[in-house]
Protein backbone atom coordinates (compact mmCIF):
# COMPACT_ATOMS: atom_id res chain seq x y z
CA UNK A 1 0.00 0.00 0.00
CA UNK A 2 1.16 3.07 -1.05
CA UNK A 3 2.37 6.02 2.02
CA UNK A 4 0.09 9.42 2.18
CA UNK A 5 1.34 11.79 4.66
CA UNK A 6 -2.33 12.91 6.58
CA UNK A 7 -4.04 10.40 8.90
CA UNK A 8 -7.80 10.67 8.62
CA UNK A 9 -9.94 11.71 11.66
CA UNK A 10 -13.78 11.16 12.08
CA UNK A 11 -13.67 12.14 15.83
CA UNK A 12 -14.94 15.77 15.00
CA UNK A 13 -18.34 16.87 13.55
CA UNK A 14 -18.39 14.64 10.78
CA UNK A 15 -21.29 14.36 8.11
CA UNK A 16 -21.62 10.89 7.09
CA UNK A 17 -23.78 9.13 3.60
CA UNK A 18 -23.68 5.60 3.10
CA UNK A 19 -25.33 4.13 -0.02
CA UNK A 20 -26.86 0.44 -0.11
CA UNK A 21 -26.56 0.64 3.96
CA UNK A 22 -29.87 -1.56 4.64
CA UNK A 23 -28.01 -4.33 4.74
CA UNK A 24 -24.76 -6.88 4.76
CA UNK A 25 -21.13 -4.98 4.04
CA UNK A 26 -23.53 -1.18 4.17
CA UNK A 27 -24.76 -1.70 7.23
CA UNK A 28 -21.89 -2.90 8.77
CA UNK A 29 -19.92 0.21 7.47
CA UNK A 30 -22.42 2.52 9.16
CA UNK A 31 -22.05 0.88 12.33
CA UNK A 32 -18.46 0.86 12.62
CA UNK A 33 -18.04 4.79 11.33
CA UNK A 34 -20.88 5.75 13.89
CA UNK A 35 -18.50 4.57 16.40
CA UNK A 36 -15.93 7.02 15.76
CA UNK A 37 -17.81 9.87 15.03
CA UNK A 38 -17.67 13.44 17.43
CA UNK A 39 -20.34 15.32 18.94
CA UNK A 40 -22.57 16.87 16.14
CA UNK A 41 -21.75 14.65 13.68
CA UNK A 42 -24.50 13.50 11.20
CA UNK A 43 -25.09 10.59 8.93
CA UNK A 44 -27.49 10.27 6.18
CA UNK A 45 -28.12 6.68 5.30
CA UNK A 46 -29.50 5.81 1.46
CA UNK A 47 -31.04 2.57 0.29
CA UNK A 48 -34.76 1.11 -1.07
CA UNK A 49 -36.01 -0.74 1.92
CA UNK A 50 -36.90 1.95 4.49
CA UNK A 51 -37.38 -0.52 6.89
CA UNK A 52 -34.56 -2.30 6.78
CA UNK A 53 -32.56 1.39 7.22
CA UNK A 54 -34.78 2.10 10.17
CA UNK A 55 -32.67 -0.65 12.01
CA UNK A 56 -29.23 0.80 10.20
CA UNK A 57 -30.09 3.70 11.93
CA UNK A 58 -31.20 2.69 15.40
CA UNK A 59 -27.84 0.69 15.52
CA UNK A 60 -26.08 4.34 14.59
CA UNK A 61 -27.94 6.47 17.15
CA UNK A 62 -25.81 7.65 19.48
CA UNK A 63 -25.47 11.06 21.44
CA UNK A 64 -23.04 12.17 19.17
CA UNK A 65 -24.36 11.73 15.93
CA UNK A 66 -27.48 12.49 14.38
CA UNK A 67 -28.75 9.68 11.76
CA UNK A 68 -31.28 10.59 8.94
CA UNK A 69 -32.26 7.87 6.26
CA UNK A 70 -34.02 8.01 3.07
CA UNK A 71 -35.39 5.13 1.24
CA UNK A 72 -34.93 6.16 -2.16
CA UNK A 73 -34.31 4.21 -5.22
CA UNK A 74 -31.10 5.74 -6.84
CA UNK A 75 -31.52 3.15 -10.09
CA UNK A 76 -34.30 5.51 -11.24
CA UNK A 77 -33.25 9.02 -8.89
CA UNK A 78 -32.70 11.96 -10.81
CA UNK A 79 -30.08 15.09 -10.53
CA UNK A 80 -32.43 16.98 -8.76
CA UNK A 81 -33.72 14.05 -6.26
CA UNK A 82 -30.07 13.39 -5.21
CA UNK A 83 -29.48 17.13 -4.87
CA UNK A 84 -32.71 17.65 -2.55
CA UNK A 85 -31.90 14.50 -0.33
CA UNK A 86 -28.18 15.59 0.28
CA UNK A 87 -29.62 19.10 0.85
CA UNK A 88 -32.32 18.31 3.18
CA UNK A 89 -30.16 16.15 5.12
CA UNK A 90 -27.94 19.28 5.95
CA UNK A 91 -31.23 22.22 6.86
CA UNK A 92 -30.39 24.60 9.65
CA UNK A 93 -26.46 23.32 9.05
CA UNK A 94 -23.50 24.77 7.30
CA UNK A 95 -21.03 22.88 5.44
CA UNK A 96 -18.21 24.54 7.72
CA UNK A 97 -19.55 23.17 10.58
CA UNK A 98 -17.73 19.89 10.08
CA UNK A 99 -14.20 18.97 9.85
CA UNK A 100 -14.88 16.10 7.92
CA UNK A 101 -17.34 14.86 5.06
CA UNK A 102 -17.24 11.28 3.90
CA UNK A 103 -19.08 9.71 1.54
CA UNK A 104 -19.29 5.91 0.81
CA UNK A 105 -20.39 4.54 -2.77
CA UNK A 106 -21.67 1.36 -1.40
CA UNK A 107 -24.57 0.19 -3.56
CA UNK A 108 -24.56 -2.21 -6.25
CA UNK A 109 -25.73 -5.25 -8.17
CA UNK A 110 -24.40 -8.85 -9.58
CA UNK A 111 -26.05 -7.86 -12.93
CA UNK A 112 -27.31 -11.10 -14.96
CA UNK A 113 -25.80 -14.37 -13.88
CA UNK A 114 -27.86 -16.30 -16.28
CA UNK A 115 -26.58 -15.02 -19.50
CA UNK A 116 -23.05 -15.79 -21.04
CA UNK A 117 -20.82 -13.13 -22.08
CA UNK A 118 -20.45 -14.06 -25.36
CA UNK A 119 -24.32 -13.97 -25.87
CA UNK A 120 -24.91 -10.40 -24.01
CA UNK A 121 -27.44 -8.19 -26.15
CA UNK A 122 -29.83 -6.67 -24.29
CA UNK A 123 -29.03 -3.34 -24.39
CA UNK A 124 -31.96 -2.16 -22.04
CA UNK A 125 -30.42 -4.37 -19.25
CA UNK A 126 -27.34 -3.41 -19.81
CA UNK A 127 -28.61 0.26 -19.30
CA UNK A 128 -29.96 -0.64 -16.56
CA UNK A 129 -27.15 -2.10 -15.03
CA UNK A 130 -24.74 0.42 -15.60
CA UNK A 131 -27.47 2.96 -14.46
CA UNK A 132 -27.42 1.93 -10.72
CA UNK A 133 -23.89 0.87 -10.70
CA UNK A 134 -22.07 3.29 -12.62
CA UNK A 135 -23.93 6.12 -14.34
CA UNK A 136 -25.99 6.82 -10.71
CA UNK A 137 -22.59 6.95 -8.58
CA UNK A 138 -21.23 8.97 -10.62
CA UNK A 139 -24.13 11.13 -10.41
CA UNK A 140 -24.88 11.24 -6.92
CA UNK A 141 -20.70 11.59 -6.19
CA UNK A 142 -21.20 15.61 -8.28
CA UNK A 143 -23.85 16.53 -6.30
CA UNK A 144 -22.05 15.79 -3.11
CA UNK A 145 -18.96 17.87 -4.11
CA UNK A 146 -20.83 20.64 -5.60
CA UNK A 147 -22.42 21.07 -1.85
CA UNK A 148 -19.51 20.73 -0.45
CA UNK A 149 -16.97 22.73 -3.20
CA UNK A 150 -15.93 25.00 -0.97
CA UNK A 151 -14.71 22.81 2.10
CA UNK A 152 -13.00 20.54 -0.51
CA UNK A 153 -9.96 19.94 0.84
CA UNK A 154 -12.18 18.05 3.90
CA UNK A 155 -13.96 15.33 1.64
CA UNK A 156 -13.28 11.84 1.96
CA UNK A 157 -14.59 9.62 -0.63
CA UNK A 158 -15.04 5.44 -0.28
CA UNK A 159 -15.98 3.50 -3.35
CA UNK A 160 -16.95 0.12 -2.69
CA UNK A 161 -15.61 -2.18 -4.99
CA UNK A 162 -14.37 -5.63 -5.85
CA UNK A 163 -11.49 -7.54 -6.86
CA UNK A 164 -13.53 -7.95 -9.80
CA UNK A 165 -12.51 -4.44 -11.20
CA UNK A 166 -9.22 -5.44 -11.80
CA UNK A 167 -9.41 -9.58 -11.97
CA UNK A 168 -11.42 -10.84 -14.80
CA UNK A 169 -14.37 -13.68 -13.05
CA UNK A 170 -16.11 -15.95 -15.85
CA UNK A 171 -19.75 -15.60 -15.45
CA UNK A 172 -20.00 -11.93 -14.10
CA UNK A 173 -19.51 -9.59 -17.07
CA UNK A 174 -22.06 -7.37 -16.06
CA UNK A 175 -20.38 -7.08 -12.27
CA UNK A 176 -16.35 -7.28 -13.30
CA UNK A 177 -16.83 -4.30 -16.29
CA UNK A 178 -19.38 -2.47 -13.98
CA UNK A 179 -16.49 -2.58 -10.79
CA UNK A 180 -13.83 -1.36 -13.37
CA UNK A 181 -15.42 1.41 -14.82
CA UNK A 182 -16.89 2.61 -11.38
CA UNK A 183 -13.01 2.41 -9.98
CA UNK A 184 -11.58 4.28 -12.92
CA UNK A 185 -13.81 6.87 -12.70
CA UNK A 186 -12.56 7.75 -8.99
CA UNK A 187 -8.83 7.03 -9.57
CA UNK A 188 -9.20 9.62 -12.67
CA UNK A 189 -10.74 11.53 -10.03
CA UNK A 190 -8.28 11.28 -7.59
CA UNK A 191 -5.60 12.22 -10.28
CA UNK A 192 -7.26 15.35 -11.04
CA UNK A 193 -8.62 16.35 -7.30
CA UNK A 194 -4.87 15.69 -5.60
CA UNK A 195 -6.67 17.33 -1.80
CA UNK A 196 -9.46 14.98 -1.90
CA UNK A 197 -8.43 11.41 -0.16
CA UNK A 198 -10.31 8.99 -2.37
CA UNK A 199 -10.17 5.15 -1.63
CA UNK A 200 -11.24 2.14 -3.43
CA UNK A 201 -11.97 -0.46 -0.99
CA UNK A 202 -12.68 -4.25 -1.94
CA UNK A 203 -13.64 -6.16 0.87
CA UNK A 204 -12.90 -9.39 -0.39
CA UNK A 205 -15.25 -12.10 0.13
CA UNK A 206 -18.37 -11.90 2.46
CA UNK A 207 -21.08 -13.66 3.42
CA UNK A 208 -23.85 -11.72 2.55
CA UNK A 209 -27.00 -12.86 0.09
CA UNK A 210 -25.10 -11.67 -2.70
CA UNK A 211 -22.83 -15.57 -2.14
CA UNK A 212 -26.82 -17.35 -2.46
CA UNK A 213 -28.06 -15.66 -5.36
CA UNK A 214 -24.75 -16.28 -7.67
CA UNK A 215 -24.99 -19.93 -6.64
CA UNK A 216 -28.88 -20.08 -7.84
CA UNK A 217 -28.65 -17.64 -10.83
CA UNK A 218 -25.13 -18.55 -12.21
CA UNK A 219 -24.77 -20.65 -15.16
CA UNK A 220 -21.07 -20.35 -15.31
CA UNK A 221 -19.88 -23.92 -13.74
CA UNK A 222 -16.23 -22.67 -12.54
CA UNK A 223 -18.48 -19.49 -11.06
CA UNK A 224 -20.26 -21.85 -8.78
CA UNK A 225 -17.54 -23.51 -7.99
CA UNK A 226 -15.60 -21.09 -6.82
CA UNK A 227 -18.48 -19.29 -4.55
CA UNK A 228 -19.25 -23.22 -3.41
CA UNK A 229 -15.77 -23.38 -2.64
CA UNK A 230 -16.30 -20.01 -0.05
CA UNK A 231 -19.17 -21.82 1.71
CA UNK A 232 -17.72 -24.91 2.58
CA UNK A 233 -14.07 -24.30 3.05
CA UNK A 234 -15.35 -21.36 5.71
CA UNK A 235 -13.44 -18.53 3.80
CA UNK A 236 -16.24 -16.27 3.82
CA UNK A 237 -15.61 -12.76 6.11
CA UNK A 238 -18.59 -11.54 8.34
CA UNK A 239 -19.88 -8.08 7.63
CA UNK A 240 -18.38 -6.84 9.75
CA UNK A 241 -14.84 -7.73 9.87
CA UNK A 242 -14.25 -6.49 6.14
CA UNK A 243 -16.22 -3.11 7.59
CA UNK A 244 -13.10 -2.95 10.66
CA UNK A 245 -10.51 -3.76 8.16
CA UNK A 246 -12.31 -0.34 5.80
CA UNK A 247 -12.08 2.03 8.55
CA UNK A 248 -8.75 0.94 9.76
CA UNK A 249 -7.19 1.87 6.25
CA UNK A 250 -9.51 4.35 6.10
CA UNK A 251 -8.33 6.27 9.54
CA UNK A 252 -4.68 5.09 8.82
CA UNK A 253 -4.64 7.55 5.45
CA UNK A 254 -1.38 5.45 3.92
CA UNK A 255 -3.13 4.92 0.59
CA UNK A 256 -2.26 6.80 -2.48
CA UNK A 257 -5.44 8.74 -4.45
CA UNK A 258 -7.53 6.40 -5.69
CA UNK A 259 -5.86 3.37 -4.71
CA UNK A 260 -7.63 -0.03 -4.70
CA UNK A 261 -7.08 -1.76 -1.40
CA UNK A 262 -8.25 -5.18 -0.74
CA UNK A 263 -8.82 -6.58 2.94
CA UNK A 264 -6.12 -8.72 2.09
CA UNK A 265 -3.86 -6.68 1.61
CA UNK A 266 -1.12 -5.72 4.22
CA UNK A 267 -1.87 -2.30 5.61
Amino acid sequence: MASSSTNINLSGATYCVLTGASQGIGRAIAVEVSKLLGPNSLMLLLARNKDELAITASLCESANVKVLFNPIDLSKASINDMNDVLNKSLAGRKVTDFTTSVIFHNVGSLGNLAVETFRMEDENELREYYDLNVFKVISLNTQFLKIFEEVEDRVVIVNITSLCAIKPMGGMAYYCSGKAAREMYFKVLAEEKKHIKVLNYSPGPVETAMIDHVLVEAVNDNLRDVFNSFKSQGTLLKPEMTAKKCVQVLQAGKFSPGEHVDYFDNE
